[in-house]
């Protein structure tokens, strides 16, 4: 009985915890690659996607001081969305590696930290433009085969 207790807890303390953060957080951060695709241009726009965890260690014990933190992670990943013009195909993502972490803690418990955290996590945005554009130029080969391949032609 006791194992399937911890286990429980063990699955509830976990579900939850990550999230991806706030929409608005990188919207602005996009790397749009005009390619050629047979007769048309296809658009490879690349933008971060950011999933964060939390963790909570310590305690808050009544009458006494608080050993409580937040200790939490964003991960950001790339995304690839490949848009053909206008009623001219479809709309594909496919999410690229590797992706960014970046961590840090928070004084206090995980819910009132959540909000300082996902500001330390915007202050970086600088770092995580340059993933988006070191990954989007690490992709190129890749893009140009599978563009290749999607027209028939596995060559080139």
């Amino acid at each position: 009985m006791k194992i399937i207790k911890a286990a429980t807890i063990a699955a509830l303390s976990v579900a939850g915890l990550s999230f991806p953060a706030v929409a608005s957080d990188f919207q602005d951060i996009r790397h749009e690659v005009e390619v050629p695709h047979g007769e048309r241009q296809v658009t490879a726009v690349y933008q971060p996607k950011t999933f964060v965890s939390y963790r909570q260690i310590g305690n808050m014990p009544p009458n006494r001081p608080s050993t409580a933190r937040c200790l939490w992670k964003a991960e950001i990943a790339v995304e690839r969305h490949l848009q053909a013009p206008a009623g001219e195909g479809s709309h594909v993502v496919r999410t690229l590696v590797p992706t960014k972490l970046i961590e840090g803690s928070t004084n206090g418990r995980c819910a009132q930290g959540k909000d300082q955290a996902n500001r330390a996590i915007a202050r970086r945005a600088d770092e995580v433009r340059e993933h988006v554009l070191a990954v989007a130029a690490e992709d190129r080969n890749a893009l140009m085969a599978e563009l290749s391949i999607a027209r028939g032609n596995p060559a080139g």
